[in-house]
């Protein structure tokens, strides 16, 4: 049976769908785990000179209900929003429009799909042609043979790209990044994405993870979850990050920047934060006030903004932490590598001074990498030159509270800082 698409190659140009093929991939894999899959696998078949032949992506989600199709493949221009605000950090299906996406680099793309229909399994499939993208064909649903429910995506007729170039380790790395914070957040449920039958490997992106929860009371007393997945990355996985709000499906709702932007040190962080909270959670309800409120409704205003504190306060804790433990080092080695330090002698009184000067920047830097971050060297040289005079006079303990009015010192640190001192 053909059914009109009323589909347009302009239309697929305005829709913002991917331009390059490892991103159609991720559509479809994508696709996949919205469709409830816990395992998408792509397959690929190619001659001894490395063309194409087909590739297949199959997954054990819901599969396609035949009552969806006139508006996941008829309708594509309206599930299209024009001006609705992007909020999601990832591509995902976008209601099937991603489903067109195969014209870029493949000639034609047929759905084996197979679907639980009043209890019974049934299986039928559907069809484009690149050449004839305004309409679609689809065969009857009969009883199938499989086992479970899912769906299998075979593209043919692929040009533009080479297996070598699927199979490449560059490609394995992009989803990675692209996916790796979805299968873990997802471990615990087995998720995983196979390429040839091989699970791509996500964890060597990942340097640090934490898990904890928040319990946070409305006005009206009313009780709210907060799952927190904490994340340090070994690579920057985007230019910016964000804590990323899901609902109880862990799916994401909304995205607010975190408050560690600007740190300027190699602090590659995500936090996940999943809850309840969020199920009812509707684009229209966000205000984008200067505040950053993302609810217009006071209750909620107010359940959010403890939430963000409570975020803020484990980032902070989680910075502390990874600056102390590693980014300081690296910025004490390079303080010497470029001869910043004032010249000290081999004596032990110079040596003695030496060590307090370090074990100060050390403090400070910790407290607050911004110190030293975005100065010219020859400014660097003079702070620490006086920082030195200091320590030399008997009015050393005063380099606390000058410190002080310009960076924001929690008590351990001033007490710390104090000693040092002396």
């Amino acid at each position: 049976m053909k059914n009109s698409t009323k589909i347009t190659n302009a239309s697929i140009e305005s829709a913002g769908l991917p331009k390059d093929a490892k991103q159609v991939i991720a559509e479809y894999i994508w696709n996949g785990f919205d469709a409830k899959a816990s395992t998408v696998s792509m397959d690929i078949s190619s001659n001894q000179l490395g063309y194409i032949e087909r590739i297949r992506i199959s997954d054990n989600g819901e599969g396609i209900a035949p009552d969806t199709l006139n508006y996941s493949f008829g309708n594509f221009l309206d599930s299209l929003k024009k001006g609705q605000p992007k909020r999601t950090s990832y591509t995902r299906g976008k209601k099937g429009k991603g489903r067109f996406s195969f014209s870029l680099f493949a000639t034609r793309a047929t759905w084996h799909t197979v679907v639980a229909i009043s209890d019974q399994l049934m299986g039928y499939k559907l069809l484009i042609d690149r050449d004839t993208k305004e309409e679609y064909e689809n065969s009857e649903p009969q009883p199938a043979t499989a086992s479970s429910t899912g769906t299998m995506v075979v593209l043919e007729g692929v040009f533009g790209v080479n297996a070598a170039t699927l199979q490449s380790e560059e490609f394995v790395d992009f989803l990675a990044q692209e996916f790796g914070w979805f299968l873990h957040l997802n471990k615990d449920a087995g998720y995983s994405i196979q390429i040839n039958g091989k699970a791509i490997s996500y964890q060597q992106l990942i340097q640090e993870t934490d898990e904890t929860s928040f319990t946070i009371y409305s006005p009206e007393e009313n009780s709210f979850v907060f799952k927190v997945n904490y994340i340090r990355w070994q690579y920057p996985i985007g230019d910016r990050y964000y804590y990323y709000f899901l609902n109880s499906h862990k799916v994401e709702v909304a995205k607010q920047l975190s408050s560690f932007n600007n740190n300027a040190i190699e602090f590659h962080h995500s936090v996940y934060v999943e809850s309840a909270f969020f199920n009812g959670f509707d684009l229209s309800d966000m205000t984008l006030s200067t505040e950053g409120n993302l609810f217009s409704e006071k209750g909620q205003q107010i359940v959010y903004r403890k939430l963000l504190l409570e975020l803020r306060e484990m980032l902070e804790r989680k910075q502390k932490k990874y600056v102390r433990e590693q980014a300081v080092g690296v910025k004490l080695q390079e303080l010497l590598q470029k001869n910043l330090l004032p010249h000290y002698s081999s004596s032990a009184s110079d040596q003695k001074r030496k060590n307090t000067l370090l074990q100060l920047i050390q403090e400070l830097y910790i407290a607050d990498p911004r110190a030293f971050v975005g100065i010219k060297v020859d400014l660097i040289r003079t702070y620490l030159g006086f920082l030195d005079l200091l320590l030399q006079t008997d009015r050393k303990t005063e380099i606390l509270p000058i410190v002080e009015q310009a960076i924001p010192l929690s008590d351990k640190e001033r007490e710390r800082i104090r000693k040092i001192l002396g």
